[in-house]
């Protein structure tokens, strides 16, 4: 019921908020230093409004298949360490150590579905449009099956980013229900949860921001794994725009440093802040709703849900 929840919280957010994520991914990958509006005005100039939804249905794929498995494989988790320890409640460390498990677990299955969608969302040509297993496949058979994978160390690194987030949003949730409580109300408001979960993505982001941004770079660029590829192509590049080659994350990051300086390791920071935090938020606020129904329809007990773990 939480993977389910959680999946089609997901879902909503992201649909929501799309656009804000397109536009993200582009100015992660462009070499031309344009601003978001720049690109905005690009995009809707040479392709159409309908371009800011590029890749809509593969990403909810894709989103709805890595919730599902994030959120499922943690509440397993939880449930094993509980029955294995005892314990009825999971410390912080603990929960920690449970969220990046589940979140190593949910990034070796689910990244090549992510390169796939990166590689669609930069997609200008429409006859060539392709489906997301569809472009699985080709990826695989022409670059070769590791290219899959491109920018799986940055995921993994990046694990610490719903880590954080989750944390933070269970550390905090919890100290508003128990004022809540003190007040005599049994619930958190609506209000009360977007803003919990858009202060606990938004300190994930700022500390993860960087890998993010190599990741992107990575899952664009052509190639085993191995850098010896080159990145794709955004609105508006001429045959002048520099491509970048880079052999691992950490390559990545050494390059944007020596180009940018400090700051280009934050390069759409502030697109990026602002579509996580509504997503996330609005996402954590759909899960509770959506939590809350489903136990009420099946009239099972809810206080492990009212109060964090």
């Amino acid at each position: 019921m939480h993977a389910i929840s959680g999946t089609v919280g997901g879902s909503c957010a992201m649909t929501l908020f799309y656009p804000l994520d397109n536009i993200r991914t582009f100015l992660q990958i462009d070499n031309t230093n344009r601003s978001s509006l720049e690109i905005l005005t690009t995009l809707i100039k040479e392709e159409g409004l309908e371009s800011l939804y590029r890749g809509l249905g593969p990403v909810l794929i894709s989103l709805g298949f890595s919730n599902f498995v994030y959120f499922y494989s943690n509440n397993m988790l939880k449930a094993i360490f509980k029955k294995l320890t005892g314990q009825k409640n999971i410390s912080i460390a603990h929960n920690l150590i449970v969220a990046s498990i589940a979140g190593c677990i949910n990034v070796f299955v689910t990244c090549p579905l992510w390169v796939a969608n990166t590689r669609l969302k930069l997609m200008k040509d429409k006859k060539e449009s392709i489906g997301l297993f569809s472009m699985v496949y080709k990826i695989a058979k022409e670059e070769g099956v590791l290219s899959l994978w491109n920018g799986c160390l940055a995921s993994l690194v990046l694990v610490s980013n719903p880590t954080i987030n989750f944390v933070v949003y269970d550390k905090i949730k919890q100290i508003a229900i128990e004022n809540a409580l003190k007040s005599g109300r049994r619930h958190l408001t609506s209000l009360e949860v977007f803003i919990i979960g858009a202060i606990a993505k938004a300190a994930a982001t700022l500390f993860t921001y960087p890998i993010q941004l190599a990741q992107s770079r990575m899952r664009a660029m052509k190639g085993g794994g191995h850098g010896h590829g080159k990145t794709k192509e955004t609105p508006g590049d001429t045959k002048q725009s520099k491509e970048e080659h880079y052999k691992g994350t950490i390559h990545c990051l050494i390059v944007i440093f020596k180009k940018d300086g400090f700051f280009g390791w934050f390069r759409g920071l502030y697109v990026k802040l602002l579509q996580t935090v509504l997503t996330a938020a609005f996402q954590f606020m759909a899960y509770e709703k959506i939590v809350r129904i489903i136990f009420s329809i099946f009239k099972a007990d809810t206080s492990h849900i009212k109060i964090a773990e």
